[in-house]
């Protein structure tokens, strides 16, 4: 049996074969969107200039935009613009001086029929035609996918660009610890939407306003937005409307086309908790088998807790116990980290408390136990290698389980 040793590619937004004269619906085309990228081929824009050069279409330096992180170094996807390319130059003056003068009528027939050979040439160098997408698709990597992005895509990729430069900013002010309640985790967007989408969407079917800062979108290691994103709400209450009125909510999977490209489902959960505090150094070891829990009572001591972790059959390797600002300001909230031997003890761990969660009759939009991860520390001295991107170091719980 022969397996295919090439990757079959095409662009992502141009499924149908589209013939070498110019439709109508391809003068929406604003830019070229190129993805997984060597970080090495962005280092400066004369790659991505020299590639469509082979295409026959010639850009500028303007025209290309690369993702860069906060050290200046590329996430694999660069933006060109072609809009530019695509306009066609007419010389209306002429045109003027061809209707008063009567002697140059000639002239001015040949000028326009130049213009207009001028006008067919260019669009048919300029447009993402079919025989441009071949070698377009010949020239990139063989990982490398394209996409052709209209206004709206233009103005999501700018907005990542900004966010992805803020994200450490935003995942500080998100991990105050007053905030810890108020934050409201949305899964199944797509990115399509930004901050201003996904407000318009909150309002629209919880009636509750968040202003546009208040969200965080999460991101792939390559830059690209993920379909998780994080809501900072006013208060609690607003926090468990979202959760309560946000659950299987249809939406346009692509917003700027409507219900024209089918619809993606959104829920909301408090399945995400941010917490940043000096009392957490001792995550700093990074170790795989710890469990966050919440909601004790305030009184409650390392020792306490230890006593009642083994009497529930818990038996943590350690206990360190933390107090967490109330939001109200009137208590402090006690969380606790239980230190687990191996990755199945911490798992055995979160079913047990679970069970206990269903015990106590606690509500599911409250937060009892949660699995810790760190944020991603990357430091400029990596050069863009760090060790989160390679497979040999993934978690044994990579994703969130809902038990």
């Amino acid at each position: 049996m022969m397996w295919r040793a090439t990757h079959r590619r095409a662009f992502a937004v141009m499924r149908r074969h589209y013939p070498e004269e110019i439709p109508l619906e391809l003068l929406r085309q604003k830019a070229v969107l190129i993805e997984n990228l060597s970080p090495k081929l962005l280092d400066t824009q004369n790659h991505v200039i020299d590639t469509f050069s082979k295409c026959g279409i010639k850009i500028t330096q303007d025209d290309v935009h690369i993702m860069r992180n906060r050290f200046g170094i590329p996430c694999g996807r660069v933006m060109v613009l072609v809009k530019s390319v695509m306009m066609p130059n007419f010389d209306f003056n002429d045109q003027e001086d061809t209707q008063t003068n009567d002697h140059t009528s000639k002239q001015g027939q040949t000028a326009d029929s130049q213009t207009s050979s001028q006008y067919n040439e260019s669009t048919t160098v300029s447009f993402i035609t079919k025989g441009v997408q071949k070698t377009l698709l010949d020239s990139l990597p063989p990982d490398a996918r394209a996409y052709i992005c209209d206004e709206h895509d233009v103005k999501c990729y700018v907005e990542q660009c900004e966010r992805y430069l803020t994200l450490s900013e935003d995942l500080r002010r998100f991990a105050e610890p007053t905030n810890i309640h108020r934050i409201v985790t949305i899964s199944g967007m797509n990115k399509t939407y930004g901050r201003l989408e996904m407000a318009e969407v909150i309002d629209k079917h919880t009636s509750v306003k968040v202003h546009p800062c208040n969200i965080m979108f999460r991101f792939k290691s390559n830059g690209e937005q993920d379909s998780t994103a994080w809501v900072l709400c006013d208060s609690i209450k607003d926090a468990n409307r979202i959760i309560a009125n946000l659950q299987e909510v249809a939406i346009p999977k692509r917003y700027q086309y409507g219900s024209l490209m089918g619809a993606s489902f959104v829920y909301a959960a408090r399945s995400s908790l941010f917490l940043s505090n000096p009392e957490l150094d001792f995550i700093t070891k990074k170790s795989k088998y710890h469990v966050f829990t919440i909601g004790w009572h305030p009184d409650v001591d390392e020792q306490e807790l230890t006593h009642l972790a083994n009497s529930l059959k818990f038996f943590p390797k350690s206990v360190k116990v933390i107090h967490i600002p109330a939001s109200d300001g009137t208590k402090h909230e006690v969380g606790a980290f239980f230190e687990c031997d191996r990755m199945r003890n911490a798992k055995k761990l979160m079913v047990r408390l679970h069970m206990l969660k269903r015990r106590w009759k606690i509500p599911e939009h409250s937060t009892l136990y949660a699995y810790p991860k760190t944020a991603d520390v990357r430091w400029e001295s990596d050069n863009g290698v760090y060790k989160e991107d390679d497979p040999a170091d993934f978690s044994d719980l990579d994703e969130p389980v809902h038990y």
